[in-house]
């Protein structure tokens, strides 16, 4: 998803409204009240109009089909949470939701979504990873650094210093591994003393990674703009090598929002259409699962109970998105209205 990754970096959200239809069990106009959340139930982030307004969560019930939207701003006395809302994050019974351009983290209470802090002092923030019940790392666009924060005093308490842009990372055994999308490197962190240990380099831009159920890592490379052709690599932790590349024929093409379900055997990925692809398979797939019938897929989830695949529709970018929810052999089970461009989801637990 190159192209709707640089419309957010670099700011060019000019596309055209439309008139599409919003289906679902909730319209833009209904009323927004919602109960707590329950196990199962999924948080939906959406980024909201660049620099013109918030971001907003809203909250989805796959067991009545219902969603609330803008659950916030309604838990909080009508405050919004700032402008571009980026990712969210379970910690134990807090959702974190990293803000990136009002450059701060919003913890809510997983629950009802009452505010209980924020962690200020972040320049461009990205991703969230928890490292113990004290600390997490935060990756950055602009600072040149990966955030260390303290979970106890909800602070920044230091920094890894780098150089660039840095998105994902995945914490596996006694190392931190993040994508390094300015330098094409896979990063490797000591989570014990706060430092970079090596670095092994990839395809260009490097944006997501995940961790399979044999404990090998796959990291999606979108290849940039016209740069270079993508690559899906898998990487063996153990010897600190690169397995297997897997190139996309196309330099045209944009892979990203790479996931994996809960039994770490499947991978999902959105390259205009929603793509499956097994683990143990040794050539990408060339069929979709799903395939977009003209809609812009811009997030990506897979439920960790059912593996049920969550994708949206970001529409124009200026109206809200659709989400649509299939089964994991690509049949439609639901369709509905969120937030404006939503892009991230959390599956309760």
């Amino acid at each position: 998803m190159k192209s709707l990754i640089y419309i957010s970096i670099a700011f060019t959200f000019f596309l055209l409204s439309c008139s599409k239809k919003e289906l679902g069990p909730q319209c833009v106009d209904c009323p927004n009240d919602f109960t707590e959340t329950e196990l199962s139930d999924v948080l939906i982030v959406n980024e909201g109009p660049f620099m013109t307004g918030s971001g907003t969560v809203s909250l989805y019930k796959p067991s009545n089909q219902t969603i609330s939207n803008n659950v916030y701003f309604q838990a909080n006395a009508g405050n919004n949470l700032g402008n571009i809302a980026q990712s969210i994050t379970q910690i134990d019974n807090k959702a974190y939701i990293v803000i990136n351009n009002a450059s701060k983290i919003e913890i809510a209470d997983i629950n009802n979504f009452t505010s209980l802090g924020t962690i200020t002092g972040f320049n461009s923030p990205r991703y969230m990873l928890p490292i113990n019940t004290n600390k997490a790392y935060v990756t950055d666009l602009y600072s040149n650094s990966i955030q260390i924060v303290d979970l106890n005093s909800n602070s920044i308490s230091g920094s890894i210093p780098l150089s660039g842009w840095t998105e994902e990372l995945l914490l596996h055994n006694d190392t931190v591994y993040a994508c390094d999308v300015t330098n094409n490197n896979l990063l490797l962190l000591n989570p014990n003393t706060n430092t970079l240990v090596d670095s092994v380099k990839l395809g260009v831009q490097p944006l997501d990674i995940v961790k399979d159920q044999n404990n090998k890592l796959w990291i999606m490379c979108n290849g940039g703009i016209n740069e270079a052709n993508p690559k899906l690599i898998r990487f063996n932790p153990t010897n600190r090598t690169i397995e297997h590349t897997f190139v996309f024929p196309s330099i045209a093409e944009s892979p990203g929002n790479l996931k994996i379900n809960a039994t770490g055997d499947q991978l999902y990925f959105i390259n205009s259409n929603v793509y499956k692809m097994n683990i143990s398979s040794n050539s990408l797939p060339t069929l979709p699962l799903i395939t977009n019938n003209n809609n812009i897929y811009y997030g990506l989830g897979i439920d960790p109970t059912n593996e049920e695949v969550y994708v949206s529709d970001a529409i124009d970018y200026v109206q809200n998105g659709v989400i649509f929810r299939y089964t994991p052999s690509g049949a439609l089970i639901d369709q509905f209205t969120a937030g404006i461009i939503p892009r991230d989801f959390l599956f309760i637990q």
